[in-house]
């Protein structure tokens, strides 16, 4: 039973190995360890033939059958790569009454086959047409031996073994019944002999290089098998380093008896990409079922395969990656087409299953932050095929929280070396219960960003923005007095500023990543106007990274932010840490200063399309407040650094809906005795 199993398991690993193999041709079958089952029995039951293209699915149903015959114990299947196809070399244990099953319906058993005539003895045993090979290399493949009794069985396979050794074009035998004894004759037909080797269409590599994988040496006979494994030598080499098109055309000598392979590299002269198209049970076909929305300088952009160059698995990996990362696509797939005409040249046609860019949310939730929320947002991140940004969101809320923004960003201008541009107007309200200085804020202002990429990963940018920002103080609180005299009873100031940065960024999807890294420094210089009437300045850096979990759909997520900025910051617009994208279990801006750092660990878990589970941790604070309002300058919230580090933990879903992704995150403190209870998050995405 033990033995059953590791052959089939072996059957299994050579399916799952040799699953990719398509488009391979069947060049051979070899059915090994029978005693009385006849060769021609087992493979009358295959499906895979000679000459036929190998697959997995002939390959499952050949063990099926013959597993299936009365006669036959068990069958292992070993394919392998064989004279630049596939070579199926089958395995058979008979059962113990193999023989009388055989002949039980009707088939002669090879035991039976091998009756020996004892009348006719060989008297000799001789070799005709062997110039160069002697008849001492020839006598060890030939089993029939003088004074040994006559055994057609044995003559054929002295046929079989000279054939096998490469060398003969032709092996006949002949046999002659003297009075004296059996006379078995083989008649050979030598290969010639080699008088050079030449390799025509090879471009990737230099005939010299591949020169050195070739055993066939000039001045001895041509070996039909030596040959083979040169052929397969040669294509192993283009297949190793992603040249998995390359093929010999043709193999063979040429007057001067030089051996000549001729390749074909497989040159792409066209890339076209069409719409992945799956078959609708019961619709019809439209011509335009396999018309993209993107447009196609968007594609050709992130393409690594150039028209006129070899087809390389490795690039087309990287075009794939490229792609992928835009969020715009579910799935990408190739096919190569012959080109009439050009035997030489194919055209690969990427074949592109896009996923829905635009969403139209409305919804309607509960927050422990804000409240009862209300909330539309109508987005595309291909708006028009265009591979631009584009997106409407406002909010509001019954606690005084009202959110309105329109944003807009080409990460690659048409026809440009990476540059990118975007811009954000916008319009936030909020009351703030904690604060005596700014218990009320609202701002409206707009943002302008302009890029350059370096190359696919590094980018660097610089944005400005101008705002202009109203806090109202809170009369009802008895500091106000000591506030209202020294900042005045209301807040009202511009503030401008600008913010070049750095970036390097190599997530596998920009909006839903399971690996790759993530690395932003920035730094901020602007000018307050009104009573403040100072400039300031800030840095953060934040650093992401992201790899494969436990299992296939199982993700870990980090991140950690740190930033400092100078005391001349306004108070309203100084750090916040808590919050749905910081310190959940916190409220927003629970903690605020001049310095910050906050780290978080996700794990990830996509149950299916629609549904995601997440576990997650956070951990930091603001320090460092250095102002005047009170609600801040408590110990717990403007201790120093590293003292009160605040730790949440939490759970969290992840919703694939028709009108876009949401998420809802609950968190827990952990080991604040002010702070306690579960809070709950609402938004759209990921949270990083």
């Amino acid at each position: 039973m033990r033995k059953q199993i590791l052959v089939l398991l072996v059957f299994l690993l050579s399916i799952v190995s040799f699953s990719t193999e398509a488009g391979y041709l069947v060049k051979g079958i070899e059915i090994t360890n029978t005693r009385e089952i006849p060769q021609e029995v087992i493979i009358s039951k295959m499906t895979s033939k000679i000459g036929q293209k190998f697959s997995t699915e002939n390959l499952l149903k050949d063990y099926t059958a013959i597993k299936s015959a009365d006669y036959v114990e068990n069958v292992a299947i070993y394919p392998k790569v064989y004279d630049g196809g596939i070579k199926l070399t089958l395995e058979i244990t008979e059962k113990k009454d193999a023989k009388a099953l055989l002949e039980k319906i009707g088939v002669i058993p090879l035991s039976e086959r091998e009756k020996i005539d004892k009348s006719l003895v060989v008297s000799s045993v001789e070799v005709v047409g062997n110039s160069y090979i002697t008849m001492a290399e020839l006598s060890e493949k030939l089993p029939i031996k003088v004074g040994g009794y006559f055994s057609r069985n044995k003559i054929i396979e002295g046929q079989k073994n000279l054939i096998e050794t490469g060398l003969f074009r032709e092996v006949e035998p002949d046999v002659y019944n003297y009075p004296s004894g059996v006379v078995v004759v083989y008649n050979l037909i030598e290969n010639p002999i080699i008088s050079g080797f030449s390799i025509v269409g090879n471009t990737v590599y230099s005939t010299e290089e591949l020169l050195k994988l070739v055993k066939t040496q000039p001045g001895k006979v041509l070996n039909i098998n030596t040959l083979r494994e040169d052929k397969d030598a040669i294509i192993n080499k283009y297949s190793e380093n992603g040249y998995i098109l390359a093929e010999v055309v043709d193999i063979g000598l040429n007057s001067s008896n030089e051996i000549e392979i001729i390749l074909n590299e497989g040159v792409i002269r066209d890339i076209q990409f069409k719409k992945m198209v799956t078959k609708q049970k019961g619709g019809r076909r439209k011509a335009t079922d396999d018309i993209l929305k993107t447009k196609d300088y968007i594609i050709e952009r992130e393409i690594e395969l150039k028209d006129n160059q070899v087809f390389n698995i490795n690039d087309y990996n990287e075009t794939v990656k490229n792609l992928m990362r835009l969020g715009y696509f579910k799935n990408v797939k190739y096919e190569v087409r012959d080109l009439p005409g050009d035997p030489d040249g194919k055209e690969l046609v990427l074949l592109i299953d896009e996923d829905r860019t635009a969403t139209l949310q409305g919804a309607i939730s509960y927050g422990s932050e804000v409240g009862l929320l209300g909330m539309i947002s109508v987005k595309d991140m291909n708006w028009e095929g265009k591979g631009q940004d584009l997106g409407f969101t406002f909010e509001k809320s019954d606690q005084s929280y009202s959110s309105f923004s329109i944003d807009f960003y080409d990460p690659w201008i048409k026809g440009t070396d990476r540059i990118s541009w975007g811009w954000s107007a916008y319009k936030t309200e909020y009351e703030n219960d904690d604060s005596v200085l700014f218990n009320k804020v609202d701002t409206y202002g707009a943002k302008l960003n302009v890029g350059k990429g370096l190359n696919k990963n590094v980018r660097l940018n610089l944005g400005t923005k101008l705002e202009h920002v109203t806090e109202e103080r809170d009369t009802s609180s008895p500091y106000y007095p000591a506030i209202e005299k020294e900042a005045g009873s209301k807040g009202e100031y511009m503030l401008g500023s600008v913010f070049p940065s750095i970036s390097y960024d190599t997530r596998n999807n920009y909006w839903n990543p399971t690996s790759g890294e993530y690395a932003k420094y920035q730094v901020e210089v602007g000018y307050a106007g009104g009573d403040y009437s100072e400039t300031f300045a800030n840095t953060t850096l934040e650093l992401r990274k992201y790899h494969r979990g436990f299992f296939k759909k199982n993700t870990f997520a980090y991140k950690a932010v740190l930033g400092i900025m100078t005391d001349s910051t306004p108070e309203s617009q100084r750090f916040w840490v808590g919050g749905g994208s910081t310190l959940r279990g916190y409220d927003s801006g629970y903690f605020q200063g001049t310095q910050k750092v906050v780290g978080t660990i996700e794990n990830r878990t996509q149950i299916n399309d629609m549904l995601g589970f997440v576990l997650f941790a956070d951990a930091g604070r603001a320090w460092s407040y250095d102002g005047i309002d009170p609600g801040y300058l408590s110990e717990d919230r403007d201790a120093k650094f590293p003292d009160k580090i605040a730790t949440t933990v939490g759970v969290g879903a992840r919703l694939n809906t028709p009108i876009g992704p949401l998420r809802f995150d609950f968190g827990w403190p952990v080991g604040d005795d002010q702070e306690s209870g579960m809070k709950f998050y609402f938004n759209m995405g990921q949270s990083f």
